[in-house]
């Protein structure tokens, strides 16, 4: 039985139960009504009603009293059958529950299949970048393109702050993979991304809630993870944008245990300058060298 149909089931009965609850208190009406009706009859004999109109109200009351009675076994039997149909509703709500976690691991069996599929191709493009492979063109071996980091991220969170770190970051010399400046129309979407993720030294990761809602983010960030484990080095490189430490503990306890950057109490360009420092440490020395320099330079000139 599929979760459709058990659901099916469910509605039916429920409706069913609807129908039964409304003839049950359509029951309880007439024989309050009644009820009313021999109060009525009774308040209405006193010492000056005739002895003739005393025993016609008594037969009506009697005739009463017995409607009251057959609707009293029929709120029995309505009763029955809503006992009946609720336990019926019960029994199909808990094959629901069975199939619903039927249906979740069998989906769950497949993601985790893709993942593992992915995650050996991924695999695959890192052992091929460390040997130094290199994407073959007209017969001859083109070296793989360099990356200083790539950008794992949603896309609902490009035009309020990863667009700008992916342009600031290029202007500071970095080189990014970022899909905007890499994919062009035509590219396979999977083979551009594990091209990018295998040759980028470091992984920018941008988490957020619409990153933890999404599936592919977290492809990125598994190739990440293993492209970290496999170099034994600092890979990835977390920034927490509009979440809070506990709302990342929650979805990942070993990316929430990191030191991050954070949009919430940080500028776009102290952010930039952070992650530079990082990525091109030797570059940021050798500005402050030459800065050093220069200021020793006109020194000794006004010496």
């Amino acid at each position: 039985m599929s979760v459709d149909s058990c659901r099916r089931q469910i509605e039916s009965v429920g409706r069913e139960l609807v129908q039964l609850h409304s003839k049950l208190a359509a029951e309880r009406k007439r024989e309050a009504d009644k009820q009313s009706r021999i109060g009525q009859i009774e308040r209405s004999i006193t010492k000056n009603t005739s002895m003739s109109s005393v025993q016609s109200k008594l037969r009506e009351i009697e005739r009463l009293g017995k409607d009251i009675e057959q609707i009293k076994k029929t709120q029995a039997d309505l009763s029955k059958k809503i006992a009946d149909k609720e336990k019926k509703k019960h029994e199909h709500e808990r094959d629901l529950l069975k199939e619903q976690g039927r249906e979740q691991k069998a989906l769950q069996k497949q993601q985790e299949q893709r993942l593992a599929q992915y995650q050996a191709e991924l695999r695959n493009a890192l052992s091929a970048s460390t040997i130094g492979s290199g994407v073959v063109t007209g017969g001859a071996t083109e070296p793989a393109k360099e990356h200083d980091v790539f950008i794992s991220h949603a896309s609902e969170d490009k035009g309020g702050f990863v667009r700008g770190l992916a342009e600031g970051l290029r202007e500071r010399g970095v080189d990014v993979w970022y899909d905007e400046f890499e994919l062009k129309v035509g590219d396979s979407l999977r083979r551009s991304i594990d091209k990018g993720l295998a040759n980028s030294r470091f992984g920018i990761v941008v988490l957020s809630t619409a990153f933890f809602a999404k599936n592919w983010p977290q492809y990125e960030l598994d190739g990440l993870v293993a492209k970290e484990n496999a170099a034994g080095d600092k890979v990835i490189l977390p920034i927490w944008h509009k979440v809070s430490k506990d709302e990342v503990m929650k979805q990942s306890p070993t990316l929430g245990d990191r030191v991050a950057l954070n949009t919430g109490i940080q500028g776009l360009d102290e952010i930039i300058n952070q992650l530079v420092d990082v990525v091109r440490p030797s570059e940021t020395n050798t500005t402050e060298v030459v800065v050093r320099d220069a200021a020793t330079e006109a020194k000794e000139t006004l010496s």
